[in-house]
């Protein structure tokens, strides 16, 4: 087969190119398709993936808050009797805040003011182990007042459920 080509003088020379060197043109073209540098991407991909692996602080989880969904089942609820609930709030004391006065408050009269954790927990057992076999259905309500640091709601909930107490949550703010 004929293939014409330009020669240095700017004309057309008609020269044989066989079939072969025909084949091996096409597949030379056909292999120079468009691709982009792999070697770069890996290298970036390997450079975040040991950043992230860096960066990365693996810790405990903290726990799961039990929580139960209503039944929607339409049966009407069992008849209980209605139990005191117990309302914990969380006040800001000392230089800076730093400090926290715990005040523990009933419908039937119990309160107490509190400092630390322990009095707490002892205080909450105390109230437990009156109630008898309704000590399970008692709630408690932590309401943390102004600038309460974090960690003394959470030892305060902590103290909650280390007592026993099953329904333990916040009082909505505002």
């Amino acid at each position: 087969m004929a293939r014409s080509q330009k020669n240095i003088t700017g004309d057309e020379t008609i020269h044989y190119v066989s079939a072969r060197k025909q084949r091996e043109d096409k597949k030379k073209h056909a292999s120079t398709a468009i691709q982009p540098p792999l070697t770069p991407m890996i290298d970036i991909v390997f450079q975040l993936l040991l950043f992230f692996l860096l960066a990365c602080q693996f810790r405990m989880d903290e726990g799961q808050i039990a929580a139960n969904l209503p039944d929607l089942s339409g049966k009407p609820p069992p008849k209980t009797i209605p139990v005191d609930p117990i309302d914990i709030t969380l006040q800001a004391t000392g230089r800076d805040g730093l400090d926290v006065l715990i005040q523990v408050k009933r419908t039937d009269g119990v309160a107490a003011e509190l400092t630390t954790a322990e009095e707490l927990y002892a205080f909450l057992t105390q109230i437990k182990s009156s109630h008898g076999e309704q000590a399970d259905d008692v709630p408690v309500t932590i309401e943390p007042i102004g600038n309460v640091r974090w960690g003394h709601v959470a030892n305060v909930f902590n103290q909650a459920v280390r007592a026993d107490y099953k329904k333990v949550g916040f009082k909505p703010s505002g």
